[in-house]
């Protein structure tokens, strides 16, 4: 039914505008038909998947985005974020070892690995709901980073600057309402800080 819905949404617009329509699907379409049992067990544990990430992270991984600035601020500051954003050396194999030990975690195969947009990104997604839990990049440059924790966050200055240029980026545009947030939250950490 979905399917016809979105076909007359195609005709329709073809039509009335005479202008070719880009083929869509409602969602994401998993492969087979996630039964609720599973779905289930997987809403249950997922709040094990951080832990795990995290667990098979080595001295050579440098976590970058959300988590690091959220890894700094006070509380007040921090963004919503759900996936892992990791700098590493060997993207696909580390994506792979995740998911693995992701998978012994949740007892069965819950978890994939596929090919972020960015070539150098390979992406660990859920079998259950597509969401993506982790994001491992192949760096084009060598990352500085910070040790907190026992953990690698890239530094705010390395941030700041990536952020910079991605503003000054037109093709980036979707990302720069993103990034001022980032930006003007990582001022106001400063400012807290110089106190």
């Amino acid at each position: 039914m979905i399917k016809e819905v979105g076909d007359k949404i195609k005709k329709m617009a073809e039509f009335n505008y005479n202008i070719p329509f880009p083929s869509f699907t409602f969602g994401k379409q998993h492969k087979k038909q996630v039964s609720v049992k599973k779905t289930k067990h997987f809403h249950k544990q997922k709040r094990k998947i951080p832990k795990v990430i995290v667990s098979k992270m080595d001295k050579h991984e440098i976590i970058y985005g959300a988590r690091a600035l959220n890894k700094r601020f006070p509380s007040f500051l921090d963004t919503p974020t759900q996936d892992y954003d990791i700098y590493t050396p060997h993207p696909e194999r580390d994506a792979r070892e995740t998911e693995k030990a992701l998978d012994k975690k949740f007892g069965g195969d819950f978890f994939h690995v596929t090919k972020g947009v960015c070539p150098r990104t390979w992406r660990v997604r859920s079998n259950v709901n597509e969401e993506v839990y982790a994001d491992y990049t192949k760096p084009e440059e060598k990352i500085p980073f910070d040790v907190i924790g026992g953990r690698n966050y890239v530094t705010l200055e390395h941030t700041k600057k990536h952020i910079v240029k991605t503003l000054n980026d037109p093709s980036a545009e979707y990302r720069h309402a993103k990034d001022r947030d980032a930006l003007n939250r990582i001022k106001i950490y400063e400012k807290i800080k110089k106190r």
